[in-house]
């Protein structure tokens, strides 16, 4: 054979097709689960489909990111979700929950973006970070919560927010005294809405991290 065994069995066959052309464009950018166009749901699905489009896609056009296709599949968390319909109704209930809890919009992002920053889930990252523009979140402290880092520049109550979290996610346990601190700016009710949100983004979190959702990549303007 040679030829450098006919250019390394021609590299590969060209790197195993692109690496299967980059897993089907990442599945269609559905990561492990291939998006679900609307004419193939059931019925729950359907009925899934519809309360998300209310709520949450809803969110999504006002913070300025991409949580459907134009065709109507669904991205991101949204499409992992439809696979189970009768457990994410109840969670898509517990999000509206606590999306009407009343924490202030800078103080939801920095707790969003801390989860999702240590657990590198990249698509909620890309979501929230336009989310946290739309909230007024300084560029630099968007820029350290995405890395993981110390945000400076923030609100008290955002800042008091993110150290709790990234003391829940990383510690698992809150010191004394930033505990109090946060009981005395945000009250018990709020501090427990807090704890909910960080909760619901480990789950989303995790659900992005198993099924391997990427970023939406969308076709340039004509």
């Amino acid at each position: 054979m040679s030829e450098e065994s006919v250019t390394e069995s021609t590299e590969s066959t060209e790197s195993i097709e692109a690496t299967e052309v980059a897993g089907a464009e990442v599945a269609g950018r559905g990561g492990r689960l291939p998006l679900l166009p609307p004419d193939a749901l059931d019925e729950e699905q359907r009925a899934l489909y519809a309360g998300v489009r209310a709520t949450r896609l809803l969110a999504a056009d006002d913070a300025g990111y991409t949580a459907m296709l134009p065709d109507g599949r669904l991205l991101g968390p949204f499409n992992v979700m439809l696979r189970a319909p009768r457990i994410a109704r109840p969670l898509l209930e517990w999000a509206q929950a606590i999306a009407g809890s009343g924490l202030a919009a800078d103080v939801r992002e920095a707790v969003i973006l801390t989860v999702a920053a240590h657990w590198r889930a990249d698509y909620a990252l890309y979501a929230h970070t336009a989310g946290a523009v739309r909230a007024g979140v300084p560029e630099a402290a968007i820029g350290a919560l995405r890395a993981g880092g110390t945000p400076h520049g923030l609100r008290d109550e955002a800042d008091i927010a993110h150290r709790v979290t990234a003391a829940l996610v990383r510690d698992h346990r809150v010191p004394g005294d930033l505990y109090d601190e946060a009981v005395a700016v945000f009250g018990t009710e709020s501090l427990v809405a807090l704890v909910n949100l960080v909760g619901q983004y480990l789950n989303t979190s995790a659900l992005l991290a198993l099924f391997e959702v990427p970023v939406p990549v969308l076709e340039p303007a004509a």
